[in-house]
């Protein structure tokens, strides 16, 4: 009798074009994996939105949330019409995160910490990433 996997299965959702997947500042309890479509990935800046990036089939996002459990730095839209996207709870991407050695542990906590510094002076400046 063949054992029963551990691990989870992975939700998937659909979002209309300019749907905010997450708003920055909320609490992430989600990561996701783009499947289809194109989502940007903004900042505000005073009362100006800053584009930070663009996340494209195969990318990840809304991870930085769960990997430090602080708010969300930033804002997901869905742009240039409908996506759809792997869902990745909070339970499940721990579950992933608590199996890596402590070294990498330590390297994804670190990289956390510049990619939210990065994000903040991207902000500051007005600067674009795709």
């Amino acid at each position: 009798m063949a054992k029963a996997s551990s691990r989870p299965k992975f939700e998937r959702r659909s979002y209309s074009e300019n749907h905010h997947l997450f708003r920055e500042q909320e609490v992430g309890d989600h990561a996701f994996i783009l499947e289809e479509g194109t989502v940007e990935i903004t900042r505000l800046s005073g009362s100006k939105e800053v584009v930070l990036g663009t996340i494209h089939k195969g990318g990840m996002f809304g991870e930085m949330a769960l990997i430090d459990d602080s708010p969300r730095m930033a804002s997901a839209r869905a742009v240039g019409g409908p996506v759809k996207v792997m869902v990745i709870s909070r339970d499940a991407f721990k579950d992933r995160v608590e199996g890596l050695d402590p070294f990498t542990k330590a390297l994804v906590a670190i990289l956390s910490d510049h990619v939210r510094s990065l994000a903040s002076q991207l902000t500051e400046s007005g600067s674009v990433l795709s």
